[in-house]
């Protein structure tokens, strides 16, 4: 609400409200239809990790699961996807600290892949500092899984043998590819979304503002970048554009309602749906145990 009010007041209400009334509305389903398939691809990604791992779980649980993460989309850095973890052991007893290295390689990929589209775009020259920082990050996290430091924390138990097998090299350019191809759609977005205000801002620079906002809003670790990707996106708007600050305001409300926010409602009903799917389990399982184990396992007591 903070940063929605914030914004307001920077383009002016009045303006910025005459400026979501002119967009052409019929696009946006077309926004989040790109939106959804950045969501597939990183799908095939998660599935790919969890056999990678050796993590059986069916298909439509696994999507399900998947989809349930995004609604940690609106924490720092997407760390809430642990909660994906946390529902497969809940579903399928995987146990956390082996699962929990897949949403580290998909941060690691999803950082590569962001940084392949800013460069490709032409992101370089006085905007390297964000490029740099973010290939930093992977290349640390890199080193220190590879590194034999990690073994000394029992703790971790198969954590560190799960991080570098998802990080292997040949692995880690394949899914690389994929992010930027996934992020690309999300970039596309962003791009229906300009073209729906008719701003004079091209595919290339569009990818250059959602692709540096995003690496923005990661870095400074806030709950979904909140304040800092809307900055940064609305700034690279105007100086890109030479658009108003309505219009570079408007712009950015809707990327953020195509991507930020329409994730973070994807989240919620997968959730919901995984937790309905999860005690329909439950009650199969019950049902197919013989009486005392079902009693055992409800932790009620047979009648005499």
């Amino acid at each position: 609400m903070a940063v929605a009010v914030g914004l307001g007041l920077y383009a002016d209400f009045g303006r910025l409200g005459d400026e979501l009334a002119s967009f052409r509305w019929e696009l946006f389903p077309l926004a989040l239809a790109l939106t959804a398939l950045n969501y597939l691809l990183r799908f095939w990604r998660w599935q790919r990790y969890l056999a990678r791992l050796s993590i059986a779980v069916p298909a439509g649980r696994s999507f399900a699961i998947f989809v349930a993460g995004l609604s940690g989309t609106i924490t720092p850095a997407k760390l809430g996807e642990v909660l994906k973890c946390v529902l497969l052991k809940r579903g399928f007893d995987v146990p956390v600290r082996r699962s929990v290295p897949i949403v580290l390689a998909e941060r690691v990929t999803d950082a590569t892949g962001v940084v392949v589209l800013a460069l490709a775009a032409g992101a370089g020259t006085e905007r390297w500092p964000l490029i740099a920082l973010a290939v930093a990050g992977v290349v640390a996290t890199v080193v220190v899984v590879r590194s034999p430091l990690l073994e000394r924390f029992a703790g971790l138990g198969e954590a560190p043998g799960a991080a570098r097998a998802l990080l292997d090299t040949p692995l880690l350019l394949g899914m690389t590819a994929l992010s930027a191809a996934s992020w690309f759609c999300e970039c596309l977005a962003a791009y229906v979304c300009v073209r729906g205000l008719r701003l004079d801002l091209s595919l290339a620079d569009t990818v250059v503002v959602f692709s540096l906002g995003s690496l923005a809003g990661a870095l400074s670790f806030l709950p979904g970048g909140l304040g800092v990707a809307e900055t940064s996106m609305t700034g690279l708007i105007q100086v890109l554009s030479d658009a108003s600050r309505a219009a570079a305001v408007a712009a950015t409300v809707l990327i953020r309602l195509a991507t930020l926010w329409f994730a973070v409602a994807l989240g919620l009903v997968g959730l919901g749906v995984e937790l309905a799917l999860e005690r329909s389990q439950r009650g199969r399982d019950r049902q197919s145990l013989p009486a005392g184990d079902a009693d055992e396992r409800t932790g009620r007591a047979r009648p005499s």
